[in-house]
């Protein structure tokens, strides 16, 4: 509870500091701030904490996911001092929209009832949704804004017609009365609980760009500013995913959901993995990927045993780490590229920065999952779990998706590390250095001791 007021009055205070022009204060008071709630989280650990009459239910698996949502949005906001250093207008206004978003995705790791989730997930959206058209005289970003609304938007219907649906089976929006009416159904029928299940599925898989419900991802990566599109990918879709395990995760789902949860995986991890080979702008490339790296989480689901949340965990949190260091890695490449954002524009890093390019290449080689980085222990723990679980056709091909995948990441790994006809003038801030240097380093130390990272 601390947590979640520091934070929310932490967006305050920063708007304040904007408005009486305290530029130079607002991402150090925003990172002390959040290393504080940070702090709270750890002290209270042991700790089981209902709020809210019970509404929300702050356990081990809601901290530890909290506390890597924080930890991952400091590192954006030490991003965020060279990313806003000339942006002159409205710098205040972003860094206290991300952190209400936050908020929503600290209180849908840890619902206990669906009205939390709902109201979490709308915290969470409508602060991105204006974040996404940061770039106000950009076409693509007003666009990447508007399309993200009106498909969140149709997102949040289908999740309210599922809560209604759920409530009109069960009498009860908390998770436990939902989960023992799906128990006491067990293989009967229960068609208005079967409809308000898809309903809401469909609505919180919107958030994690599972197939079908990916079609907002590439537009909005790509048009919504840099900083904006590493906060998706990273925050958004670490606490997305907690709450879908959090909802799904100890109930015994109806067979007609769970077959769709099978076909839903293996439809994300074709198109994510097929469509990705196809692209040259590397925003869309990392969209592609990120719907990819959906399906293979998507895989840890079907099994529901208890090593389910300890997967997902490393999973995205090590996901998350390489993800941040790119998109660092993107934005300095495209500025001595002057605004090109296509692959190519990675060409002569080695030559001009040859650290930064090495971690660029382990940051690429973890998200393919190459041994000895954290990815390749993250996509073996998904198979080694779903293959226990009887999935072996789902498992078979979701490693040859995995093969597949290794091809987009090594393309950009070769322009790297190829020559340029004119050396990249890489201009690299020594807090940027830091945070792509932390992050490379820890994909590999995740990788080799991966118990450093667990729930």
């Amino acid at each position: 509870m601390s947590a979640l007021v520091l934070i929310s009055v932490l967006g305050v205070v920063l708007l304040y500091l904007g408005l009486f022009g305290n530029r130079g204060l607002l991402a150090p008071v925003g990172i002390v701030g959040l290393l504080a709630a940070f702090v709270f989280f750890a002290a209270d650990w042991q700790l089981e904490n209902a709020l809210f009459a019970g509404l929300v239910q702050f356990d081990t698996y809601a901290r530890s996911f909290s506390m890597v949502l924080i930890v991952v949005t400091v590192l954006l906001f030490l991003f965020g001092i060279d990313y806003y250093a000339k942006v002159r207008e409205n710098v205040a206004e972003q860094y206290a929209l991300m952190l209400f978003s936050l908020i929503g995705g600290l209180l849908i790791t840890s619902f206990s009832n669906l009205i939390v989730l709902f109201l979490g997930i709308e915290i969470l959206s409508i602060p991105l949704y204006i974040l996404a058209g940061g770039k106000r005289d950009s076409f693509r970003s007003g666009e990447a804004a508007f399309k993200y609304f009106v498909q969140g938007s149709f997102a949040s219907g289908f999740l309210l017609l599922g809560l209604a649906l759920l409530y009109g089976s069960t009498a009860s929006f908390d998770l436990p009365a939902i989960e023992a009416h799906a128990a006491s159904i067990g293989t009967g029928t229960d068609m208005l609980f079967l409809l308000g299940l898809f309903f809401t599925i469909a609505g919180v898989a919107f958030k994690v760009a599972a197939v079908p419900f990916h079609f907002w991802s590439p537009d909005v990566y790509e048009g919504a500013p840099t900083l904006v599109t590493a906060f998706m990918s990273t925050v958004v879709k670490t606490a997305a995913f907690a709450a879908f395990y959090r909802f799904i995760g100890h109930m015994q789902l109806p067979e007609a959901v769970h077959t769709m949860l099978i076909l839903m995986t293996v439809c994300t991890l074709f198109l994510g993995n097929i469509v990705a080979l196809r692209q040259t702008q590397f925003k869309r490339l990392m969209a592609y990927s990120s719907i990819a790296h959906t399906g293979f989480l998507l895989l840890a689901f079907l099994g529901f045993d208890a090593r389910t949340p300890d997967v997902l965990f490393y999973y995205l949190g090590t996901y998350a780490l390489a993800t941040v260091g790119l998109f660092i890695v993107l934005t300095l490449a495209k500025r001595a590229a002057k605004g090109d954002e296509h692959i190519h524009i990675f060409r002569g890093l080695f030559r001009s920065n040859p650290w930064l390019a090495i971690v660029t290449m382990l940051l690429l080689l973890s998200l393919a999952g190459i041994p000895l980085t954290a990815g390749f222990v993250a996509k073996y723990r998904v198979f080694v779990l779903s293959l226990a679980n009887g999935y072996l056709l789902t498992t078979a091909f979701a490693v040859v998706m995995a093969l597949v995948g290794i091809y987009y990441y090594v393309i950009v790994i070769r322009e790297a590390f190829t020559p340029g006809e004119r050396g990249l003038q890489l201009v690299v801030a020594p807090l940027n250095w830091l945070v792509i240097s932390l992050c490379g380093i820890a994909v590999v130390a995740l990788g080799v001791m991966p118990g450093l990272l667990r729930m």
